[in-house]
This record gives structure tokens, C-alpha cells and sequence, in this order.
């Protein structure tokens, strides 16, 4: 094959790649943050009365250590106590400042309020 039919047909393999990673990037109605297995919900949604172990993403900040792994979370609808394991804080420090977004389950009592149970947490940007 000859150098100018090979870099012709190199260059026409290379343009369909290169649109099938291409995303939008202006504005949305959609809510950020979920996904299929963890959609994006508010506190306030959560405490209205979100089913135990319900899959959840929320987004805010931790404003406070409550004890052993027990962190107060709020974003712009309230408040609501998180469970966070330790191992599944991300490698950079995070403070009352940070927002993050937290993937876990509702995890609602019969004497105590619904708490959100962690189970992967990352830092947003």
C-alpha cells in the first residue's frame, strides 16, 4: 500500500474515534452526581421518607465529626447524620469547605432519625 493511501486511510479510521468520545458540555436539566445504581437525591428527599436501604447519591459538604466514623452532612435542603468508613475517605484531606458527593443507602430507625450510610465517597472538583 502506498504511503498517501495509508495516511488517508489512517486519518478516516482515526474521526469516527474521535466523535464517540466527545460529550456535552452545556447546560443540563439532568442531576448531576447519580447514576443507574445510586441516583441523585436531596436530604430533604431522604428525610420526606426514602425506603430503607434505598441507593443514593448526595452532594454537600461534611461540617462536622460526630464520633467513631460519624460525620454530619449537609447540602442545600438540611442535614442528616452520614456513616463513613474510614478507608473509604479519599486521599486528600477534606474539611468543613470540601464538597463531596456520597454514593450509599438510606438507613432508616424505628427510635432514632434516618441516617445515610456511605459506601464510596469522592472529592468534587
Amino acid at each position: 500500500m502506498s504511503k498517501p493511501v495509508f495516511a488517508t486511510l489512517a486519518i478516516l479510521l482515526a474521526l469516527p474515534a474521535g466523535a464517540a468520545l466527545a460529550q456535552f458540555t452545556g447546560p443540563s436539566d439532568v442531576q448531576q452526581g447519580g447514576d443507574a445504581k445510586y441516583p441523585a437525591m436531596t436530604v430533604e428527599a431522604i428525610k420526606a421518607g426514602a425506603e430503607d436501604e434505598t441507593k443514593a447519591t448526595i452532594e454537600g459538604r461534611i461540617i462536622r465529626k460526630l464520633a467513631d466514623e460519624e460525620y454530619l452532612f449537609a447540602d442545600d435542603t438540611g442535614e442528616i447524620r452520614v456513616e463513613i468508613d474510614d478507608d473509604d475517605f479519599p486521599a486528600q484531606p477534606v474539611s468543613e469547605t470540601t464538597r463531596v458527593r456520597l454514593q450509599g443507602e438510606v438507613d432508616t430507625h424505628r427510635v432514632k432519625e434516618t441516617d445515610f450510610d456511605v459506601d464510596r465517597m469522592t472529592i468534587i472538583e
